[in-house]
């Protein structure tokens, strides 16, 4: 489809809109459900996600591995979801010791770039594992990401593809013991519920 647009002065431009191809929407999971598997490498040093297990990569660690000793809450995060964003980190930075005091691990995926990266990991001042999901896969298979169904397309100020703010606890079995997702960005996760799914994921 085609959409011919004239500024103030007169000239007229042409923008061609993508067709949506219809997706199936992936539901995130539930409250003990088995949560869904993914991979965490590097690649040329810019720690990435992947769905594809790849054995000759010694750098490879799998949702299995980092929850084999300890649970893991797992985060969803973009600077792009405007003043919700700087919200969302500060819930993080506060949580982040009083995880790792009850015996889990906070693992954040996020779609920015590498030096972004580095930015978010000195505000927050943690030891967390902050990962590029490569192209939302994890995202998606969490379903927390959607093209067909953009955030864009219901949340005013948001003009990127972004992740819905989520977040899942993981226990040492794989299963979640709670599943924040914030379809309509006025939420926040429950630290208290948070932390006694960690305390009983161990």
């Amino acid at each position: 489809m085609y959409y011919e647009i004239e500024d103030e002065l007169g000239n007229v431009s042409t923008l061609q809109l993508k067709q949506r191809i219809a997706e199936e929407q992936i539901e995130p999971p539930k409250k003990d459900e088995l949560a869904p598997l993914f991979y965490l490498r590097n690649e040329e040093g810019f720690p990435v996600t992947s769905l594809a297990d790849a054995p000759s990569d010694s750098d490879l660690r799998s949702v299995l591995d980092l929850v084999r000793f300890k649970p893991l809450v797992l985060s969803f995060y973009c600077n792009c979801w405007g003043s919700y964003a700087p919200k969302h980190l500060e819930i993080l930075k506060a949580l982040a010791p009083q995880i790792e005091a009850m015996g889990g691990q906070l693992l954040i995926l996020t779609n920015e770039s590498q030096k972004e990266i580095g930015r978010i990991a000195r505000k927050l001042d943690t030891g967390a594992l902050i990962y590029h999901d490569k192209n939302y896969n994890v995202a998606r298979s969490y379903g927390v990401f959607s093209e067909t169904s953009p955030i864009w397309d219901r949340i005013a100020g948001i003009s990127e593809e972004v992740f819905t703010p989520s977040l899942f606890v993981l226990g040492r079995d794989r299963r979640v013991g709670y599943a924040f997702v914030d379809e309509n960005f006025d939420n926040t996760p429950d630290v208290k519920t948070v932390l006694k799914a960690v305390y009983d994921g161990r």
